[in-house]
Parts: structure tokens; sequence; C-alpha cells
């Protein structure tokens, strides 16, 4: 690395030090989420530049991504999605600090899908290490430090200065009182605070870019293959013959299997279960869903398990431990499809909740992954790590999208009204005709402009809780100036407060 580059991206770093104090120092969380990402991206953009580093083009979606969940972030209010986006973003940006101008990020197994975020960080620190020496011997070496001897007699001077700028400040304190109370406050060390908070200032972009500046050389670092990539890329030892994985692979299909010719009608019969009293829906949905879900992320752990540790010869071998492991996932499926059912028919008795739509969501992404895991054993095998990956992405984007908050202000306000989509025959609702005013006073920004437009078709009684709600939500606005500050725009929030000022 060029001292010239070096100093190139040690100011860089420093620079989005000083964004990130000035954007998330303080503020809420808005806008300056996107700002911060864009010009992250634009920073990670001049360092591939000034190391002439290429991205790899298959790797691009990684910026995408990480724009797409920076500005949703100032979209949705739910604090669960901020944290996710944030998370999303975070793990993004330690892909393309280790993957971006390297190779394919979906050639990453899943060890090094795990140990990225240790990679990123501590060789982050390094190389910024690397690029502010080196930036140092460059700017330093012309300047001509002080001769030792020179030392001495300065502070000589300083000492002879003291006695004398003391006597005349105190003959000026007593000719001004404005210079009077500045010499109090001095000496009271009223100023020691602002001095502490210009230091935590200090800090935070001095950390803060340092190790940005580590992670933009990290990441525009020349294309080889260096001991962090090849731990990275290394494989779990071959040490299970392919007799011994296909027993424990039909011996659970075997399981799987019995376990839904015995209880088909438990697993689908959903409704005729409640009806005839063996059940209560909480018991149908719980005793059921959370088993059957963690069964289904255990069979993934399986697949990659055996898949990373089978010794396997082509042909005939590899044709039967896939068509095994394709069958422990179709069986597996069938298992989450019946969680999904019981879930179901929860929300429709009792409405919906966060923590409801929360888990519906993330079985839909589990069921893609059963499918993508069955594709990749025959196609791609090396490619099964990640689909987890991708899997975690899409449950966040999709929650964003979604807007849950709002979701649920819909469907229970329909319900309550009767007019819900999925008011299917046969189905028995409980609490019909109420509503759990009292849960929908806790959701978000996100879900105010729905429960503004719900007021009319609610009860009386109803009405009355949300209106009081939603009075002391306005009020909580007018009297806070923090999210009309330019850094905390957020699009959710300015909604909620035109929808509440418009009523």
């Amino acid at each position: 690395m060029a001292t010239k580059r070096a100093s190139r991206l040690l100011l860089a770093g420093l620079a989005l030090g000083l964004l990130f104090d000035v954007l998330f120092n303080g503020p809420m969380l808005g806008v300056s989420l996107f700002i911060f990402a864009a010009v992250l991206l634009l920073g990670l953009g001049l360092a591939l530049r000034w190391e002439r580093a290429a991205v790899e083009p298959i790797n691009l979606w990684l910026p995408a991504g990480l724009l797409f969940f920076a500005a949703i972030g100032f979209v949705r209010a739910n604090p669960l999605l901020i944290f996710l986006n944030i998370c999303a973003g975070l793990a993004l940006v330690i892909l393309m600090a280790v993957y971006l101008a390297q190779r394919s990020v979906a050639q990453a197994g899943l060890l090094g899908l795990c140990l990225a975020p240790f990679q990123a960080f501590f060789l982050a620190l390094g190389f910024g290490g690397k690029v502010a020496a080196q930036a140092a011997r460059d700017e330093l070496r012309p300047a001509a430090r002080p001769a030792r001897g020179q030392i001495a007699p300065l502070l000589r001077g300083l000492l002879l200065a003291a006695p004398v700028v003391i006597v005349f400040a105190a003959l000026l304190a007593s000719a001004d009182l404005v210079f009077a109370d500045l010499i109090e406050r001095v000496f009271r060390l009223e100023f020691l605070a602002e001095v502490f908070r210009w230091i935590g200032h200090g800090s935070v972009i001095l950390v803060v870019g340092f190790l940005l500046a580590g992670g933009l050389a990290y990441a525009a670092r020349p294309r080889e293959l260096d001991a962090s990539d090849r731990l990275a890329a290394a494989e779990l030892p071959r040490f299970l013959g392919v007799i011994e994985a296909s027993v424990v692979i039909h011996a659970v299909n075997a399981l799987f299997f019995v376990f839904m010719l015995i209880q088909i009608p438990y697993l689908f019969g959903g409704q005729v279960n409640v009806v005839e009293g063996k059940f209560t829906y909480a018991e149908y949905a719980r005793r059921g869903f959370g088993e059957l879900v963690f069964v289904a992320v255990l069979v993934l752990g399986l697949t990659l398990l055996l898949n990373a540790v089978t010794r396997r010869a082509a042909g005939r071998q590899t044709t039967a431990f896939n068509a095994a492991i394709t069958l422990l996932l179709a069986l597996t499926g069938v298992l989450l499809a019946s969680a999904f059912k019981r879930l179901w028919l929860y929300e429709l008795a009792y409405g919906f909740t966060l923590m409801r739509v929360l888990p519906h969501v993330f079985m839909v992404w589990l069921g893609a992954l059963l499918m993508w895991f069955g594709l990749a054993v025959w196609l791609r095998p090396q490619r099964l790590a990640i689909g987890i990956l991708i899997a975690g992405l899409g449950f966040v984007a999709t929650l964003n999208l979604l807007n849950p908050d709002a979701f649920i202000v819909r469907e229970n306000v329909a319900r309550y009204a009767g007019l819900s989509t999925a008011n299917a025959p046969g189905i028995i609702y409980r609490n019909h005709g109420e509503i759990d005013v009292r849960y929908l006073t806790t959701l978000s920004e996100d879900a105010t402009p729905e429960l503004v437009a719900a007021l009319p078709q609610m009860s009386d009684a109803a009405r009355q809780v949300i209106e009081a709600h939603l009075r002391d939500q306005l009020a909580e606005m007018e009297n806070d100036p923090g999210w009309r500050r330019w850094q905390a725009f957020h699009v959710a929030r300015y909604q909620a407060y035109a929808a509440l000022a418009g009523r």
C-alpha cells in the first residue's frame, strides 16, 4: 500500500467517523441510516479505486441489499424491525469487507460465514494499524521535531509566565464584571462538562474512523488467498461412511413417516380436534407449533453436518445419499406445513399479534430453505450455506414489506367487524365481536394511520381507549422536538403525525 493511498484511506475513515458521530451520537434513528450507508459505499468505491481493486460482479447484490435495509430503516418504525434492519445491514457490510473484491460470497461455506464477523473485525483493526502507521511515516517524516535542548527553556518560560498572567487576570477581573464572571466559572471548573462532552465526540470519531479506515483497506486488499481466507474456506474432515450416514437419515425418515401415518387427523384435521373438544386452541397451536419448527431447524442442521462429513463416491453412493436427504427434507416440509396450519387456526380464533406474525413469516422462509437444500444436494452441495444467508435476509425483507403493525390493526379490526377475508367456513372464532384495544395501543407509529382510519368501525368503548391513546401520542410528538431533527427524519413518524393532526 503506497503512503499516499494510506493517507487517503485514513482521511476517508476519519471522515466517516465524523459523519457517524453527527448522525448517531444523540439524534434518533431515521434517514441517518440511509445517509451513512450511502456515504460508506461511496468511501468503499473510492478505496477500491485507490487500491485498483475490482469488485466481483456477482457480489453487487451486497451493496444493493445494504441500501435497501438502510432505506427501509427510516420507513418502518417498529423497534424490532429497526433492530433487524440494522443487523441485516451489518451482516452485509461484514460480507462486503470479506468477499466483495475477492470471490463470490456464494462460494462461502458455513464455517466461512460464521467466521466472517470475527475476520472482518480483527483484520480491520490490523489493517487500520497498518494504514495509520504508513500514513504517519509519510506525513511526519518531513516535520522537524523540536530539539531536545529547547524543551527545558520552554518549561521555564511557562513557569515564569504563570504568576505574571495571574496578576494581570486578577486586575482585569476587578475592572470588568463580565471578565470576572468568566474567570470565576473557569475556576469552578464548569467548563469541564463541555470538555468531557467533546472528548466523548472525539473518541467516537477516532475509534469509528480507525476501524472504518482499516475496513476500507481490508475490503480493497489485493486478491489473494491469505491465511484468513484459507481458514474460512476450510472444510470439515469427511470421517463418516455413507452407510452409517444413510442409516441415520433413514432412521429419522422412518420416525417421521410413522408419526405422520398415525397422526394425520391430528396434524391436518385441525378444526375437527377443536370441535370435538379434545384440545383448546391454545393447546392445539402451542403444543405442536414450537416442537415442529424446532424439528425443521434440527433437520437443516443435520443435513448440513452429514453433507459435510460423509464420504461418498460419485455415482450410486451419491445418488442414494441425496435421495435419502431429499426424502428427509420432504417429510420435514410436511411437518412444517402442519405447524403453519396450527398457528393459522390460532390466529383466526384469537386475532393477530407480532409474536404470531413473526413465526408465520419465519416458517415460510424455513420452508423455502428446505426446498433450497433439496435442490442444492443434487446440483450444488457447496451452495447449502449461502441459502441460510439468503433466507435470513429474505425473512427480514418480508417483514418490512408486510409492515406487521399496520397488518395487525387491519386484520384484527376486520375480524372484529366480521369482514376478514380469512373467515373461512367451519372456522370457530373465539371472542368474535371483541378487539384487544390494549394490545393495539402498544404498537409503533407504523400502526397509527390504520388506527385512525379504523376508529369508525369500533365500538364506543374501544374507540374511547384508542382515541385516548392517539391523543397522548399526538401530545408526546408535539412536545418532543427530537423526531423533527433532520438526522431523525422518518417516514412512519411523519405519516403518524399527519394522521393524528388531521384527526
